[in-house]
């Protein structure tokens, strides 16, 4: 007999100060390439997607519980761009589908950083290509002919009861076993918010975050060296 559930919902936001912009460094042949330097002085320079205290979009939220109820599993979407890689940071659960689409001209050779010497293969405008993830834990996800600062963070957990906020920093976690459990709420550099929250049948628990960025000089670059780019094939 499945236990009865509740959800869990609220805000996530973030507090001042905020870092100051960081483009990553761009070489006369990115700066040719079509949208990389306004990648790098827009997207990539602002490290949380915001210029000011409040709501964060695309924060993850977890929360430590665990059914055996059968799930259906969620379709996640890293969307190739001319040089970024949207969403900021992608959250998915072990068990879910992860899908890389183009939506653009240029040619990307998309590969998920982690999973072994996997082949990055092409990916073509209006195609889905899909990616298997056998673990939780943390991934990077770029394209190995594009620059290495044009990369996506990708965190998988164990279990179903994850979200991300929306543009105004709004989520909803559903189907939650009725009990008390730690919600967690994250976002790369900013300190993770861990609380306690209860969850009651048929019952909605509003639980809102506020975390805090790191210092700036603790904020790594996005430019860390790419690994294990494995074979291309078209």
């Amino acid at each position: 007999m499945a236990r009865a559930t509740g959800a869990l919902e609220g805000t996530v936001t973030i507090t001042a100060p905020l870092p100051p912009p960081r483009p990553p460094t761009l070489d006369a042949e990115t700066t040719r390439r079509h949208g990389c330097d306004r990648a790098a002085n827009e997207y990539y320079a602002n490290v949380f997607g915001v210029t000011a205290p409040g709501a964060l979009p695309e924060a993850i939220v977890t929360v430590d519980a665990r059914t055996d109820e059968e799930l259906p599993p969620r379709r996640r979407y890293a969307f190739f761009r001319d040089c970024h890689i949207a969403p900021r940071i992608l959250a998915m659960a072990l068990g879910d589908e992860l899908f890389l689409r183009s939506e653009t001209g240029e040619v990307h050779l998309p590969k998920v950083d982690g999973l072994g010497a996997t082949i990055a293969q092409m990916l073509s405008r209006g195609e889905d290509q899909q990616k298997h993830v056998q673990r939780p834990g943390r991934y990077i996800l770029h394209s190995v002919n594009f620059p290495n600062w044009m990369q996506t963070p990708l965190v998988v957990t164990p279990n179903r009861f994850y979200d991300q906020t929306d543009r105004v920093g709004h989520y909803r976690i559903e189907r939650v076993p009725a009990g008390t459990y730690t919600a967690h709420a994250w976002f790369p550099g900013a300190t993770p918010v861990n609380l306690t929250v209860t969850v009651r049948a048929g019952e909605t628990t509003t639980q809102n975050f506020s975390i805090t960025p790191l210092p700036a000089d603790q904020i790594r670059p996005n430019q860390p060296e790419v690994i294990d780019a494995g074979a291309v094939i078209p």
